[in-house]
């Protein structure tokens, strides 16, 4: 009775186990208090409910820019109803002598096992650039180690979300070191990783063929924070040439390339998290235009089962 018993608690810890997640990552521009009147799309209130909406349809949701924490908690409550209770998030911290915190929201279905999170050290200074300075906030990277399932804690996968430099092209690649040290220090090199974002940092065919370009050193660093496990961009992976603009909201085939889905994983036969598909959803909505100023690039990955 004992062996039955145990193997229909097994049966239904596996059904409940996802073997396929769907992945969202978006900058949605919700700056803070009188910062607000920039935000290129209007009424703020509508957005966050519409995007809460949007953002429930996956597993992982992504988000930048939840600067301002009325938005920020609207969403969460937004994605936490529609999810029947069930909402997990990691957001980043604000530390003494910043405006705001960083602006990343991390929402997810799955348990969290451990969380951690940094604050950039270099960036934009509102001495040098003003009020449009990265400086104020204090923008950084979330981790968080997310289990299959309660009864499955021992099998994961480790999530970061960013946002990096968007005004001082020099302190880009300081930032790529300091969140490629980031990730060698919390991932696990034997489990794979995701990393979402807003990374600043065109990643059109002409540049990744370059290797002094931003893109390639960025690259290079994150895959390096990897060891032998590396790191690939989902969206070449599956898309190639394809353009996948985020900047544009018309379509995707305009704009810059700088939101991104990058995926880790380890070396066979351990685990990977295989890409299924990825695309850019432009959210385009009749009442603002857009839901933001930036399209998010949502992506599927299989999952197979932990050994």
């Amino acid at each position: 009775m004992r062996a039955l018993l145990a193997l229909i608690v097994a049966a239904a810890a596996a059904a409940q186990s996802p073997s396929t997640i769907k992945v969202l990552t978006y900058n949605v521009q919700f700056l803070p208090g009188i910062a607000a009147s920039q935000n290129k799309r209007p009424d703020p209130e509508y957005r966050a409910k519409r995007i809460a909406e949007e953002a429930a349809r996956f597993d992982i949701a992504a988000l930048q820019e939840t600067f301002e924490e009325r938005h920020r908690t609207a969403i969460k409550e937004g994605v936490k109803a529609a999810w029947n209770g069930q909402l997990n998030s990691v957001e980043s911290p604000k530390p003494s002598g910043f405006l705001t915190n960083g602006g990343c929201l991390l929402l997810t279905r799955l348990p969290v096992v451990a969380t951690d999170a940094i604050v950039y050290k270099h960036y934009s200074s509102p001495a040098q650039y003003g009020l449009r300075a990265d400086g104020f906030a204090a923008k950084g990277a979330v981790w968080a180690r997310l289990a299959r399932s309660e009864s499955a804690k021992d099998d994961f996968i480790d999530v970061f979300v960013t946002h990096l430099e968007a005004r001082a092209d020099e302190m880009r690649p300081l930032q790529y070191q300091e969140l490629a040290e980031f990730i060698e220090a919390k991932s696990e090199p034997g489990r794979p990783m995701l990393l979402l974002g807003d990374l600043n940092t065109r990643g059109m065919v002409e540049l990744r063929k370059d290797p002094a370009s931003q893109y390639s050193v960025m690259m290079k660093a994150f895959g390096a924070a990897r060891g032998d496990a590396g790191i690939a961009d989902t969206w070449v992976a599956l898309m190639g040439d394809q353009l996948g603009g985020t900047t544009e909201q018309e379509s995707s085939d305009v704009g810059k390339r700088i939101d991104y889905v990058l995926v880790g994983n380890p070396k066979p036969p351990a685990p990977q998290l295989k890409p299924l598909a990825v695309r850019v959803n432009t959210y385009q909505d009749p009442k603002v235009t857009a839901l933001s100023d930036h399209n998010a690039v949502a992506a599927e990955f299989e999952w197979p089962q932990g050994k």
